[in-house]
């Protein structure tokens, strides 16, 4: 069985480079996983508070 560094050290050097476009998608998705995980971190609690009896009372109301 063939390991899978070796096919890849197998590889001429332009299918190592990484484009332009891949530089991008990967640099797009790095900064929103920061983005989520900071705002996650931020108001990860809010979720937690309970709701004031006013907003229930109109949630009941619209529920019905």
């Amino acid at each position: 069985m063939r390991n899978a560094f070796n096919s890849w050290e197998s590889k001429p050097f332009s299918e190592w480079t990484i484009t332009a476009g891949d530089a991008d998608a990967r640099i797009a998705r790095a900064i929103r996983t920061c983005v989520g995980n900071h705002i996650r971190e931020m108001y990860g609690d809010v979720v937690k508070e309970p709701i004031p009896p006013k907003i229930a009372d109109l949630l009941r109301c619209l529920g019905r």
